[in-house]
């Protein structure tokens, strides 16, 4: 099993009712955050850097497919994190774990938040249709009622 934290006392911060301790990221959830943000700041989200996990709505997963793992010299092994992507600009990020099976959706580790994520990308696009969601002008962002909630 891959390990993806190592825990750190940080020795400075030790008192006598409160210890304090950091994590460092190990290569898998760092190389997953290195795509966040190099899709983020320098590609875009563009359709072919995320997996397909599609249910009932359009879902999709990082890290990117292999192909393009390779192509970027970025490798993450079987971390998922499931996500809407909405346009090259908008992207809701849900939850994610560790994939222990060759389909991720018959897995008991990731299984239940593919399912949970196919569900409220579903709301959200029912949220985008009813105008309860709506893109600004030239649809790199969006805008809500900061008290919007959906019932799943």
């Amino acid at each position: 099993m891959n390990i993806f934290v190592r825990i750190q006392r940080l020795e400075e911060f030790q008192f006598d009712i409160v210890k304090y301790f950091t994590v460092h990221l190990e290569e898998d959830l760092s190389n997953l955050l290195v795509w966040i943000e190099e899709i983020g700041e320098n590609i875009g989200a563009k359709k072919h850097l995320f997996r397909n996990e599609s249910i009932t709505a359009d879902l999709q997963a990082l890290p990117p497919p292999a192909k393009q793992m390779e192509v970027y010299e970025i490798p993450v092994e079987n971390l998922r994190l499931y996500c809407l992507v909405l346009n090259e600009h908008i992207v809701f990020l849900f939850n994610g774990g560790i994939k222990t099976t060759n389909n991720a959706k018959d897995c008991p580790n990731v299984g239940p938040h593919i399912k949970r994520a196919n569900q409220i990308a579903g709301k959200i696009d029912e949220q985008l249709k009813q105008n309860e969601i709506t893109w600004n002008f030239d649809h790199t962002d969006i805008k809500f009622d900061e008290n919007l909630e959906f019932e799943l």
